[in-house]
């Protein structure tokens, strides 16, 4: 018994309410199996690695009732049949997996954040990705993640560990999407994506990155808090097509980055377009030759056509 937990420390543990560890036990036996010499409910840690496996089933888009009967089945079931498909006794199966965004695999990657498993929540964006590529990934699950984690702290100040934990998963699946599977041609003048020196909040950088990947775009990222030097020693070095500046917040320090930019590239032997990015150029009297981006979509439209 000394390894065991009280229900309040099991949900806490597991990021779930404690209302829906009393309803898992009463409406699918999947609960305590002991109890304290006071007669109280406690989880010994065979319980809670059966609940672990219920979170990841139904945070992968199962009904409860389904997953729970996989989990009491055990590792000899059989597999239960998607939408379409019958079950062994003749009624219809009733449930898909989400293999990319959309409201199941959103949710499911919302309840796997909240009790910081990580490992759900980057195998669910690894499947979007796959299945829908960069862009809608990031439009129809990856933003609305972070912006519904980042209001949630704004109205609370809580969660703020879910936000980071987030952050990194989101950025480790967009860092491990595939290259396209042409070559890049060894003369191809690559895009450069830098960010204003005191911006620290890179990760649209990164699904810009990712999304040029896909395409089979050449792209150097700076990554966050770009010294204006390297930008500009960059663009001097490498002639790029095009630089995008990304700003989220916009302060005068970003103001320079771009000006100092916009020098470089009017000094390259080769056209260089800068363009800027993020809402913090909103405030800022600044405007880059070749305009605003405002969106991933607006993004790959102008740095790589199809």
């Amino acid at each position: 018994m000394s390894d065991a937990l009280s229900p309040g420390a099991t949900a806490r543990l597991l990021g779930i309410a404690p209302s829906t560890l009393r309803s898992w036990d009463h409406r699918y036996g999947i609960g305590p199996r002991e109890r304290s010499p006071g007669g109280h409910r406690r989880y010994a840690p065979e319980d809670v690695a059966r609940l672990r496996e219920l979170c990841r089933l139904v945070g992968e888009g199962l009904p409860p009732a389904v997953a729970a009967e996989r989990v009491l089945t055990g590792p000899g079931r059989v597999p239960a049949p998607r939408v379409g498909e019958r079950r062994p006794d003749g009624r219809p199966g009733g449930y898909t997996l989400p293999l990319g965004g959309g409201a199941p695999a959103l949710q499911g990657a919302a309840r796997a954040a909240m009790r910081l498993d990580a490992d759900l929540v980057e195998t669910l964006i690894e499947r979007s990705l796959r299945a829908r590529g960069v862009i809608a990934t990031w439009e129809d699950l990856a933003m609305p993640l972070l912006y519904g984690m980042g209001r949630k702290w704004e109205d609370t100040r809580s969660h703020v560990e879910v936000e980071h934990l987030l952050s990194w998963c989101v950025s480790s699946a967009l860092r491990r999407v595939p290259a396209h599977p042409d070559p890049i041609p060894p003369d191809a003048r690559p895009v450069v994506l830098a960010c204003a020196p005191e911006e620290t909040h890179s990760l649209p950088v990164e699904a810009l990155a990712a999304a040029l990947r896909e395409r089979g775009v050449p792209r150097l990222v700076l990554g966050p808090c770009t010294p204006v030097d390297a930008t500009v020693r960059t663009v001097r070095r490498t002639a790029p097509r095009a630089v995008v500046l990304w700003s989220h917040v916009g302060d005068a320090d970003g103001v320079r980055a771009l000006r100092e930019t916009a020098r470089a590239a009017a000094a390259s032997p080769q056209a260089v377009t800068v363009y800027t990015a993020g809402a913090g150029w909103r405030s800022l009297n600044a405007r880059a030759d070749g305009g605003h981006l405002g969106s991933l979509p607006e993004a790959m439209r102008v740095l790589a056509p199809e």
